[in-house]
């Protein structure tokens, strides 16, 4: 009999769409790999997504009882392996205790991003990162994944090479937390090639964006909440974007691109990685990531170097890895 599989995870405003983006992934993996019965649990606002209505799934209201939903949904459908991708500052009271319960039950616990304090109470912590230093006091208990093989992405189909254009994918994740979008299109209007398209990414849970009523660029399109990002990277010849799984799938897919982090000092560490590396180019901020954006687009021979780099760095999708390390935990 296949395994039943529950991912839990958020999603929303403030949250933004990463959790549920990795844990997608994440379900296709084990679903193709180990045959296994997938199900997603979303605690967040609904949204409609076509890669999402592929596994049978619901939402939580996000005032409601997490850990208590995760208890009738675990009884309800027999669930053999709870995956939880969950906001840290989300995590549901009593946390310690349920773990405690489900694994009493017979179930196998994992933690995708995070979770190290509940340590000793998992089964496994699967860091979809490519870098990590433990924490003073880290205890012992699950073991911990993580490595460039680790990042939770797609496996690519193959594709012709298309010759070079002038497309710039902008992306500042499913809510926008920080408001680039009240001045930052504006500003690439102004600083980029005249003869760029620029394409910006509105999130389902962003605010609508300043686009400029008569741009300078030869086009500038708004494309809200996609459905997927896919065919929209798939077209890309330039990407700025934020710290975030995106920058990874553009990483992926050899897209030229420039990343920032607007969220303080926390993404600095994995930022110098991907600078060492020279997969991409790493800028302070939105007004830094502006100017090597335009100086990237006159120079084809480095924007060549950062596609090849990319290319190489993460040719090995880690939903397969996540499949093998699962495969160990189940009887």
């Amino acid at each position: 009999m296949a395994a039943r599989l529950l991912l839990a995870c958020h999603a929303g405003p403030g949250v933004g769409l990463g959790h549920l983006t990795r844990c997608l992934v994440a379900a296709r993996a084990l679903r193709r790999s180990l045959g296994a019965s997938v199900q997603l649990l979303v605690q967040g606002e609904p949204l409609a997504r076509d890669d999402l209505a592929a596994f049978p799934h619901r939402f939580l209201p996000a005032d409601a009882d997490l850990g208590a939903a995760l208890d009738a949904h675990c009884q309800a459908e027999a669930i053999d392996v709870l995956l939880l991708d969950l906001q840290p500052q989300r995590v549901p009271p009593g946390l310690a205790q349920h773990l405690r319960d489900w694994r009493a039950a017979g179930r196998r616990i994992v933690a995708i991003d995070g979770l190290l304090a509940w340590r000793p109470l998992l089964d496994l912590i699967f860091l979809p990162a490519y870098r990590f230093e433990p924490p003073a006091g880290l205890a012992d208990g699950a073991p911990i994944l993580f490595g460039w093989d680790c990042l939770l992405l797609d496996p690519l189909p193959a594709t012709p090479p298309r010759p070079p254009g002038r497309n710039v994918l902008a992306l500042t994740g499913g809510s926008d937390a920080t408001g680039l979008g009240r001045h930052w299109p504006a500003a690439l209007d102004a600083a980029l090639p005249a003869d760029a398209r620029l394409h910006w990414v509105t999130g389902p849970f962003s605010a609508a964006p300043a686009l400029p009523a008569a741009p300078r660029l030869a086009a500038v399109v708004e494309h809200h909440a996609p459905a997927g990002l896919g065919p929209l990277m798939a077209a890309a010849d330039f990407a700025v974007t934020v710290f975030g799984v995106s920058c990874f799938e553009l990483l992926q897919r050899g897209v030229p691109t420039v990343v920032f982090s607007p969220y303080g000092r926390k993404d600095d560490a994995e930022l110098a990685g991907i600078a060492a590396l020279d997969i991409a180019l790493v800028a302070c901020d939105e007004h830094d990531a502006t100017r090597q954006l335009a100086a990237l687009m006159q120079d084809p021979a480095r924007a060549a170097a950062l596609s090849r780099n990319a290319r190489r760095q993460l040719h090995t999708p880690g939903g397969e890895r996540l499949a093998r390390a699962l495969q160990d935990l189940l009887p």
